[in-house]
């Protein structure tokens, strides 16, 4: 599983995360995303609650609803890989996450 913190997204998924939505015609959350370190595989597991956090005051409650609806629908369409499940249960993804949440304390 590849380390990244805030300042180098995986690339591999910049692109995929665009193109997903200009799909969806929300690719004005694409930076969003990208300075949450909300990859394509985060992206999967991401919850509402979630999502609430992290467009709280940045959009509309209409912009949240249809972005919410649009995930619902791709994840429904997109589970997690048996890779990504390996990597989430490795321990480099603890170690990871803790370098992501050492930057937003």
């Amino acid at each position: 599983m590849q380390k990244y913190g805030y300042n180098d997204y995986p690339n591999e998924d910049r692109q995929r995360l665009r193109d997903l939505l200009q799909a969806w015609k929300m690719e004005f959350v694409h930076q969003l995303l990208v300075d949450q370190c909300i990859t394509m595989t985060t992206l999967k597991l991401i919850q509402k609650d979630d999502i609430n956090e992290l467009m709280s005051d940045k959009f509309p409650i209409g912009t949240k609803v249809l972005f919410t609806y649009k995930l619902q629908e791709w994840q429904k369409r997109n589970p997690l890989s048996s890779s990504e499940y390996s990597d989430l249960n490795d321990d480099t993804f603890a170690d990871n996450l803790s370098a992501v949440l050492r930057i937003f304390k």
